[in-house]
């Protein structure tokens, strides 16, 4: 997840499919107690959140499980839960609504979001997310920032973007050391970051999260969010949309170990 973020940024996500695991049951920690709670106290306890953000890793086959789990048990017991998508850029919300009413089919979705340039990993993925969603009249949506943004952002800084776009971004919170120490930490791992790059990637990054924090916050009623690790982290979106209003919130991570701090409410141990 780390590495990849620079890709991302300067290029493009290649889907990296690892192999399907004999899953064994998983164990659930909730982060502040340490206790191991069962999954129905789990879903007891995310009914009662505003938001639920949904890490992935976004080619391991088992956190996708993991979410849509959730998101079945979820959706029977809140009313008009819509899903949000790190998947699907802002500017392409009105195919989503022509997907979830119907009027397109999935190809259609695929093609109109550019979702081979724009995403890239595969949509098998994601196909019982946003199908159980459609299937259940939920309303889906487009959270992302326009890659032509953030790119750009990465590359030039802020003032590469056009006065106008540059004016149309969210508010961009700089004042949490932590989030700007964890996004570094990723960072550095690139051979050839200079500062001059790490000052222009991490905007890039808070533009990302500021930008699907607004997506969120600017849906009124319960929403599930599916996004990458590093997104859900609490200083991330879930931090920057209760800044606008969006709470409350929980948040669950699918993992292999049980992380030191995670920065997450429940830890979603899949095991080996």
């Amino acid at each position: 997840m780390r590495a990849a973020l620079v890709v991302v940024l300067l290029a493009g996500c290649g889907p990296s499919v690892r192999a399907p695991e004999r899953p064994r049951p998983p164990e659930i920690v909730d982060v502040a107690t340490g206790e191991r709670i069962g999954f129905e106290t789990l879903v007891d306890r995310l009914a009662e959140a505003r938001v639920v953000y949904v890490g992935e890793r976004h080619d391991e086959a088992g956190d996708h499980d993991v979410q849509r789990r959730i998101l079945e048990a979820l959706a029977a017991r809140r009313p008009g839960l819509a899903l949000g998508f790190e998947m699907f850029q802002r500017p392409y919300q009105a195919v989503l609504d022509d997907y979830a009413a119907g009027r397109i089919d999935e190809p259609a979705l695929l093609e109109r979001t550019e979702w081979e340039r724009r995403w890239g990993f595969d949509f098998a993925f994601y196909r019982p997310l946003v199908g159980f969603g459609r299937e259940h009249g939920a309303t889906l949506v487009a959270l992302n920032a326009p890659q032509e943004v953030t790119r750009t952002i990465a590359r030039e800084g802020l003032d590469g973007l056009p006065e106008d776009t540059r004016a149309a971004l969210p508010e961009l919170d700089r004042s949490d050391p932590a989030h700007r120490a964890r996004v570094e930490e990723a960072l550095r791992e690139h051979p050839r970051m200079t500062d001059a790059m790490l000052e222009r990637f991490y905007t890039a990054q808070l533009v990302w999260d500021e930008t699907m924090a607004t997506s969120v916050a600017e849906h009124d009623g319960p929403m599930i969010v599916f996004a990458g690790a590093m997104h859900v982290a609490r200083d991330a979106i879930p931090a920057r949309a209760a800044r606008r209003g969006a709470t409350p919130f929980l948040i669950v991570l699918p993992e292999d170990e049980l992380p030191e701090n995670a920065p997450v409410d429940y830890v979603w141990l899949r095991g080996r």
